[in-house]
């Protein structure tokens, strides 16, 4: 299985249906497909990838002039570039080379000879499988060891975990013969279930082009955490290190678009893998943002923490958009994804994912992605601003439904056994997402006689959008839940009439 050259990107091409591709065939022809068929994390392991192999093979672009004639130079570059590192003196894109295996550690062996639990079954590298005590309701195959999966899985699997793989005990094989440590660290895109932002352009040359930052750019983030000044590295398959104290490339940029974070070896045929920690990636705050995610400033008090935009569970991105894209703070240091400098003032596509993890463990909870169109209108200041307000506005809406629900449950139900808020806040928050076109038409609308009516009529579909959760949530078959449901009904009419609290004012403040 040669890694450049063989089919094993799921794709979308032109004609809408889905195929196998190369990763030289994605970056050299890239016009011949339209879209990525992939998982969420697949797919940022795989633009990853895409971006890392395009920077090494243009060495560049080194300022802006450059990155404007990156769709003209991309494809010659690339074939020559993959063809020089798969000729027979390096040769380092075959996925089961004896020496040289694409993204795995060669001199890896199991702690004791014959010793079958040495070995990891395969199922390890899908997330959404069952593994070990990792049980999954849909997966019923957890515990049979001769689960096999075909190359395009494989290689999806293996770069995905060493992006992706969480902290915690592993198995220690031994590398150059001396035992991989039993407690592995973060990979470099787990942390805090980031959010990774990329620009989707109309095929995927396109999306990859315009998702390349220029080395002006990509200078300020990482010089000055670098040793040397020697951010840009090689990309990892370049020179693979001999052991895990050899840990110069995690600080590079390349370096890290194709880490090295677990130590695993492959074996053909086989439904086992040796697998351990390799090198250790910092994550930020110890280490600077990925080039691709966004930091925002917590405020409480008089103290303001920094942190990661991340995804939660039940939240989705739409919620978080404001903090993910920040055009609001004009004339302050942003800390916004870099590849959205790009096409300024034009309107843009984005894609937003994440995987979500459970804090400080290793269970894998769910992967949200979502797509989004920004008008120019919402990458001014303005425009994100009132967006922002217009959320903080769906969230008061939502208490107030909380509290609705709860006064409701209280006078059915004293001892507060009864379970239905969460019900209801998932049918609102379900409702108001299917109608965010809304909010769109009135960020659309800022600055003409429209502003008004569009706000009106996202907000009077908020207000529907609660009532009608607290309806479907609140039963009204007998006397007393009609009783109950008065009350709290009750609460939609009270707050309706008191004045409106500042919208404007948001509780994060992004940096």
């Amino acid at each position: 299985m040669n890694v450049a050259f063989d089919p094993w990107i799921p794709v979308v091409n032109t004609a809408g249906k889905r195929e196998l591709a190369s990763l030289s065939a994605v970056l050299t022809e890239g016009e011949k497909f339209v879209d990525l068929a992939v998982r969420p994390h697949e797919r940022v392991s795989l633009m990853r990838l895409f971006l890392c192999v395009a920077h090494a093979a243009l060495n560049g672009p080194k300022d802006y002039d450059e990155w404007c004639d990156v769709p003209k130079k991309l494809p010659d570059a690339v074939r020559k570039y993959l063809e020089k590192w798969n000729d027979d003196e390096h040769d380092v894109f075959e996925l089961f080379h004896k020496e040289k295996p694409w993204l795995q550690v060669a001199r890896l062996k199991p702690a004791k000879e014959n010793d079958d639990t040495s070995f990891t079954p395969l199922a390890k590298l899908d997330f959404s499988l069952a593994s070990g005590s990792n049980s999954t309701l849909f997966d019923h195959e957890g515990v049979n060891a001769e689960r096999s999966f075909d190359l395009s899985q494989l290689v999806l699997g293996l770069i995905s975990l060493q992006n992706f793989s969480t902290c915690g005990l592993l198995s220690r094989p031994l590398w150059n013969g001396k035992p991989t440590p039993n407690s592995a660290k973060d990979a470099p895109c787990i942390t805090t279930s980031m959010y990774h932002v990329f620009l989707i352009g109309k095929n995927m040359l396109d999306t990859i082009c315009i998702n390349i930052c220029d080395f002006t750019e990509l200078s300020l983030l990482l010089k000055s955490s670098c040793q040397n000044g020697e951010w840009l590295g090689r990309p990892v398959w370049e020179k693979m290190p001999g052991n895990d104290t050899e840990a110069l490339t995690t600080e590079t940029f390349l370096g890290r678009l194709t880490p090295l974070s677990r130590a695993i070896r492959l074996f053909e045929g086989s439904s086992k893998m040796l697998y351990g920690e390799a090198l250790r990636y910092n994550t930020y705050p110890d280490f600077p943002q990925e080039f691709n995610t966004s930091v925002a400033i917590r405020r409480s008090k008089n103290k303001e923490e920094r942190y990661l935009v991340g995804a939660r569970l039940g939240i989705q991105p739409w919620r978080q958009l404001d903090a993910i894209l920040q055009y609001n703070l004009s004339g302050k240091t942003s800390s916004h994804a870099m590849n959205l400098n790009h096409l300024d003032g034009e309107p843009i596509d984005i894609w937003v994912g994440a995987l979500v993890r459970n804090p400080g463990k290793q269970d894998i909870l769910d992967s949200v992605e979502s797509r989004f169109h920004i008008s120019e209108q919402f990458r001014s200041p303005e425009g994100c601003a009132v967006y922002a307000a217009e959320v903080q506005k769906a969230q008061a809406v939502s208490k107030l439904l909380d509290t609705a629900v709860y006064v409701y449950r209280i006078h059915l139900d004293p001892r507060n056994e009864t379970r239905i808020g969460s019900n209801a806040i998932n049918i609102y928050w379900t409702t108001v997402e299917i109608n965010l076109s809304l909010l769109m038409n009135h960020i659309d609308a800022i600055g003409t006689s429209d502003t008004e009516p569009t706000c009106k009529v996202w907000r009077k579909m908020l207000y529907s959008a609660s009532r009608e959760a607290y309806s479907i949530a609140c039963g009204q078959e007998t006397p007393r839940q009609m009783r109950a449901f008065a009350k709290g009904w009750l609460e939609f009419t009270i707050k309706k009439g008191k004045p409106e609290a500042n919208t404007k004012e948001t509780k994060e403040v992004i940096a």
